[in-house]
């Protein structure tokens, strides 16, 4: 009764309000991922724990620093748990670029389907392509769209780099002229699966 309030010691004593015992269980599925690893972790590994990830389609992709290693499967899992539109965990295990010169990357399996070919929405459009074989960078989303928005119908854009078109078919969408190309012969395939699948006009 101490820690009550004088004005809820009044209405308990003019019986305007009651108290009862009430048992309420939360369960795991009450947690969210960081209340749950923020309290599985050691306190000493707590400086800057891993909760930023990128998701691409179905695949949640973490870049887990060295300490955290020793617990990337729990982290994985609780991850997986928590997002349920994601089905596939992987960590980066070196830089982009490192062994292609595709600006691919090595990454390890760390829970859920072995599955990268991904369905991605952006700018009303959608793409599909395998995600271990080309270069997506999700958190362009913005930049895409600024530079996007910057084109005018009937304008003329060269794309040189295109990846799987996250410029290049946007602007085709808007009735601006794209010409539009990229190296990697997985990116170049997923680009023209993009111009068909949203409908955007080619020329060969």
């Amino acid at each position: 009764l101490s820690t009550w309030s004088p004005t809820l010691q009044k209405l308990v004593e003019n019986k305007d309000v009651g108290l009862f015992p009430y048992e309420l269980e939360l369960n795991y599925d009450y947690w969210t991922y960081h209340d749950i690893i923020s309290s599985i972790l050691p306190e000493e590994e707590q400086d800057e724990l891993p909760t930023g990830f990128s998701v691409v389609g179905h695949v949640a992709h973490l870049n887990l620093r060295e300490q955290y290693l020793p617990y990337k499967g729990l982290i994985a899992t609780v991850l997986l748990d928590k997002n349920p539109s994601v089905r596939t965990v992987i960590n980066k295990i070196d830089d982009v670029g490192t062994t292609s010169v595709y600006r691919t990357f090595n990454y390890e399996l760390l829970v859920g389907d072995l599955d990268m070919n991904v369905e991605v929405r952006e700018a009303d459009c959608l793409f599909r392509f395998d995600y271990s074989k080309v270069y997506w960078n999700s958190r362009l989303n913005t930049e895409h769209r600024r530079l996007v928005d910057m084109f005018e119908k009937g304008e003329a854009v060269c794309d040189v780099m295109a990846g799987v078109g996250p410029f290049a078919v946007p602007a085709g969408k808007k009735k601006v002229f794209v010409w539009a190309n990229d190296l990697n012969p997985d990116s170049y395939a997923s680009l023209k699966d993009a111009v068909k699948r949203n409908k955007v006009e080619m020329q060969h």
